[in-house]
């Protein structure tokens, strides 16, 4: 890297040159040694940061010197935690762009120090799709695979059988030893070692706990698998089993109660701040009578023995005729020194009953209890250390006796622990024997390496038989996963499948499950765990073979530490950035939840916290502290130079992101209630955020990334002192917006919702507002939805015209015949209406054409769909269910007419041409019903948003016939959508909807076009015809 440019390094040498000819200071030529050597050593330090490539077009001067200044400043900062320099792989910006061609480039440096870069826009060269490179900011939801991987996978030749016909011929062989290679591969990442110890004066159990694997299709699957295959239990001792109960607690003074019921359950434990797919676990135990509980991530970090056991002691539940004062006490309750275990053999409960039952008698009974904790949030990217926690849980195991005259029964409680490693392993190392040595745990291979996809895993513990029991408390800590998966006095019927069983007997109610057997390599015996029987059909063995290559690219780029690091100095330098900035009156542009907030104010992290995660959630307030929604946010980054792909909402981590925002459950209930659900639009409800901004950075990310992100933060929604572009709702300031002259300059009818437009000169409106015909058929798909322009651009093509004198709709498309229709409605009463989904909403449609017109758009769109006409259109608004349309509006959007006036296309495409994006619209990319010109040369001189947009203001509208007026009102703005961007002619995708958000945005929508309908004062007075020329007053 040059950090002189040519003809600076050429004065610089002849200046060198000429002190060392000249022998009048001897002090002087020393100095310029020194200096020489200092400049020499910098030049060396600076070339260790490799160079930058790929070329593009040339940035201003000025932004090209602060984004050289800013990038060159991140990277002696971070030093080598960036970049990969010293891996096999090399430096990241050597091969990011031919790794991600469709991702931006990094920047180059010129030897004139100038920048360049490729966030530039280029002409798209098909209907659907732009050769606009992106930034991906996403890495916590997927990884992405790089081109190498992709090309090592598509040059598998091998022939790869079905694994379960293993020992049928080499192929099959081949694909079983290849399965087993890609399992050392997983061991080998988590650090699980096959190595078994033995401690001294030990010959058959080693102690150090191995893992086993189960392939499933993701994390979820792998927690729902857990919880279908764990012993929830519920026992319940009653009066009804035993006439007798009596208990007596252990004191000097021996005092009997009468006992009606006592019950012991599984719990299911997790913290506040889980994934979605973990909450929906407790569903199972709840479905077998056992109970779940959620505490706060404080709380469980700082637990201990006895706080597990307290919360175990919770669940018991027995019922007693004995007075509450004496009640005795049991279970340790009197135990206040938390630093010591528990232990139930010094005070236990006794249970006496007048008919035993054989089977309980010198018996032993697992009540097993789940724990459930995330290495890594998946909402703030908050780390834990959960080996306190996990200790805890583990010491606070116990029994209780059940004492009969001829025997006993132990109740034992053991809490078993399930890592949710999904996030953690995506961008840091995941050592599950040191991490808490975890009973299970899962990931999500495509969160690793981006491919393949639906394919994770469970890892499990396995261990040996378990030791002879000597005493109560022996037994209150030993419970093998065998007894876990193999005892099914506590686990329901599952289903099996192909692979999973070793005999079944289709006539009888017969099946042994699948065992995989595990072989000690010092003994050869042969311990059994009953792992087969969660495997059933055929693995994803080509998924699961393609895992090497995806292993590979992390080795290449010196494994996980080196991601974790690369990753996590690009999350601290974002978060370094968003706390610079600042409204023009000093109020902060962001606000950061989790760990990464704390990073800002340097406030020391809790304990069991540890260093963030790539991950940072955030959202953007205006200057007056008000939360600017997500989806405004969204929307504007997905139009942003270059887009950006973010995540927004919950991020299905719903009780961290309650957590984050303030939210109470009540909140979250009244939201609901108005219409907010999880996945939707709507980032604000009632003045309060409903979700958050994520921003996650991976192995691939690079500092042109996050600098993507801080730059569109800072051109959008930072204040600098003049008021943002926005559009007004005050319509009283100034009488000339309350009083416009226009005409219509242009009609155009929708008959089928999508298709084009059938432009005419005059046409009959109903007294509604809305045209005669206008979007009064729409073409649906399979799944019932009404199917939209921008999804199917090819919609475009197709032309439906109404032919008033013979009453018949005519469709035309290029290379295809008419298809005519009558549109007489039937006499039977055959063709019942269906449902039909227009934009989430229910509407009632009847098929019109039959097959005829199926299989003509079916032919010509290419997918299989069918014309649908609004069912009784003879309903008004008022008589429309609440979420059924009438004839108000058929299957339009929101409203019976659409207004645009010709002075909002003209600034527009003034806009379009200022930045350069192409090719100028025209009023048909927006769907309108009416054009207007404007009627009023005074209008010229009023406000600039009046002038460009006066529909803005207007609040009704009177249009003069020859024969009377139609009045109508406006009911609002209309939300633009990417429809826009698509030509109406050609189908291609333009940069419509990005121009206008760069000046029509208001409260997370970008509006233009004003929706009227009909008023009151129409109702009389039928059916009105309207005409191009005709007047148009607006006040």
């Amino acid at each position: 890297m040059n950090i002189l440019s040519r003809e600076q390094a050429a004065i610089f040498a002849r200046w060198v040159a000429d002190c060392f000819n000249s022998n009048d200071n001897f002090f002087f030529q020393s100095t310029v040694t020194a200096v020489v050597a200092i400049i020499f050593s910098l030049m060396l330090y600076r070339r260790s940061i490799k160079r930058y490539t790929t070329p593009t077009i040339t940035m201003k001067q000025q932004s090209a010197s602060a984004i050289l200044r800013s990038k060159l400043e991140f990277l002696e900062k971070v030093g080598s935690r960036y970049g990969y320099s010293n891996s096999d792989k090399g430096f990241i910006d050597d091969w990011r762009e031919v790794e991600f061609p469709s991702l931006i480039p990094p920047l180059k440096i010129t030897p004139d120090s100038t920048i360049t870069d490729s966030h530039n826009i280029q002409e798209p060269t098909t209907a659907h799709e732009s050769l606009e490179r992106e930034v991906y900011l996403d890495y916590a939801g997927s990884a992405l695979p790089t081109q190498s991987q992709l090309e090592c996978v598509s040059k598998q030749t091998q022939i790869l059988a079905n694994p379960h016909s293993i020992g049928g011929g080499i192929a099959s062989d081949r694909t079983y030893t290849l399965m087993q290679k890609a399992k050392d591969k997983i061991r080998i990442h988590f650090g699980i070692d096959d190595e078994i110890h033995f401690e001294e004066g030990e010959n058959d159990v080693g102690n150090k706990e191995e893992y086993q694997f189960s392939f499933t299709s993701a994390a979820t699957a792998s927690l729902k698998l857990v919880a279908e295959r764990f012993p929830w239990s519920s026992l319940t001792f009653t009066t009804r089993v035993h006439p007798q109960i009596q208990m007596r607690s252990d004191t000097s003074s021996e005092m009997q109660c009468n006992l009606e019921s006592i019950q012991f359950q599984s719990m299911l434990l997790y913290p506040n701040n889980v994934h979605t797919s973990v909450i929906g676990m407790r569903n199972i135990p709840l479905e077998r009578g056992s109970t779940f509980h959620c505490v706060s991530i404080d709380e469980l970090l700082k637990a201990t023995p006895h706080w597990f056991h307290s919360l175990v002691v919770s669940t018991i539940s027995y019922k007693t005729t004995t007075p509450k004062s004496h009640e005795p006490v049991g279970f340790c309750e009197e135990k206040k020194d938390e630093n010591i275990e528990c232990n139930n053999t010094s005070q236990q409960s006794w249970f006496h009953a007048a008919e035993e039952d054989p089977a309980l008698i010198s018996n032993t009974t697992w009540v097993h209890h789940l724990l459930v904790l995330p290495l890594e949030c998946n909402f703030s990217g908050d780390r834990f250390d959960w080996s306190h926690t996990v200790a805890a849980a583990r010491a606070s195991s116990f029994c209780t006796q059940l004492q009969f005259t001829t025997g006993q029964l132990r109740v034992c409680h053991k809490w078993s622990i399930l890592l949710d490693s999904a996030k953690a392993a995506a961008t840091s190392p995941v050592d599950l024997p040191n991490a808490c040595a975890p009973d299970f745990a899962v990931a999500s291979f495509y969160k690793m390496f981006g491919y393949p996809t639906g394919l994770g895993v469970l890892i499990m513990k396995k261990r040996p038989k378990p030791k002879r029991i000597t005493s109560v408390r022996e037994e209150a800590m030993i419970i093998s996963s065998e007894e876990l998966w193999v005892d099914r006095k506590y686990s329901p019927r599952h289903y099996f499948g192909g692979g999973s069983v070793d005999v079944v007997l289709p006539q009888k109610d017969f099946v042994v499950p699948r065992r995989t057997q595990l072989v000690n390599k010092e003994n050869e015996s042969g311990e059994y765990v009953n792992l087969g029987e969660t495997v059933h059909g055929t693995e994803h063995f080509r998924g699961i073979l393609q895992l090497e290559h995806g292993f590979k690219e992390l080795d290449a780029l010196g494994g996980m530490k080196a991601i974790s690091s690369h990753a996590t100095c690009l999350a601290e330098e974002l978060v370094f950035q968003l706390g610079k900035l600042l409204h023009d009156n000093g109020t902060p542009v962001t606000h950061i939840y989790g760990q990464w907030g704390n990073y800002l104010s340097k406030s020391n992290p809790r304990n069991g916290i540890l260093t963030p995660g790539p991950t940072v959630a955030f959202n953007i307030q205006d200057r007056d502290g008000c939360i600017i929604g997500y989806d405004e946010v969204s929307r504007l980054a997905s139009l942003n130079t270059p887009p950006i792909q973010l995540r927004t909402g919950c991020f299905c981590n719903p009780g961290a992101c309650q957590e984050a925002l303030s939210l109470a459950e009540s909140d979250v209930l009244e939201q609901y209630k108005s219409g907010h659900v999880c996945g939707d639009k709507r980032g604000v409800v009632n003045g309060k955020a409903t979700g958050a901004i994520r921003a996650s950075f991976g192995k691939d990310s690079l500092w042109e990334d996050l600098n993507a992100l801080i730059t569109f933060i800072q051109k959008v929604f930072v204040s600098r002192g003049s008021a943002r572009t926005r559009l007004s709702t005050d319509t009283s300031s100034d009488t000339s917006t309350n009083a416009n002259i226009a005409v219509i300059e242009s009609l155009f009818v929708f008959p089928i919702k999508s298709c084009a437009a059938m432009k005419v000169n005059r046409w009959p409106i109903h007294q509604t507002g809305r045209l005669s015909f206008d979007r009064e058929f729409a073409l649906v798909d399979s799944s019932g939805s009404a199917m939209r322009l921008h999804s199917h651009p090819r919609m475009s093509e197709i032309h439906p015209r109404i032919d008033l004198d013979t009453n018949s709709l005519v469709v035309s498309a290029p290379h295809c015949d008419d298809l005519i229709l009558s549109l007489n409605t039937p006499t039977d009463e055959s063709n019942n209406p269906e449902d039909v989904q227009v934009c989430g909403v229910l509407c009632k449609g009847t098929i019109w054409g039959g097959r005829k017109a199926s299989s003509w758009f079916s032919s010509f769109l290419g997918v299989r769909c069918w014309l649908a006409r609004h069912h009784d259109v003879g309903k008004t608004r008022a008589e429309s269910s609440r979420n059924e349309r009438g004839n108000g509006l058929a299957y339009s959007n929101e409203a019976s007419l659409l207004l645009l006036s010709q002075n909002a296309i003209t600034t527009l495409n003034s806009v379009i041409s200022s930045q350069g994006w192409g090719k100028q619209v025209v009023s048909r990319h927006f769907r309108p019903n009416i054009v207007v010109s404007s009627g009023s040369e005074a209008q010229k001189d009023t406000e600039h948003q009046v002038t460009s947009n006066p529909e803005d203001f207007w609040q009704k509208i009177c249009i003069k016939t020859k024969n009377n007026t139609l009045e109508l009102n406006a009911i609002g703005k209309c939300a633009r959508c990417q429809m826009v961007d698509i030509d109406p002619d050609s189908g291609m995708k333009g940069n419509t909807l990005r121009a206008l958000a760069e000046y029509r945005r208001e409260r997370g929508k970008i509006l233009f076009g004003t929706f009227f309908s009909g008023s009151s004062k129409n109702e009389s007075t039928g059916v009105f015809w309207i005409e191009e020329g005709n007047e148009v007053r607006a006040s």
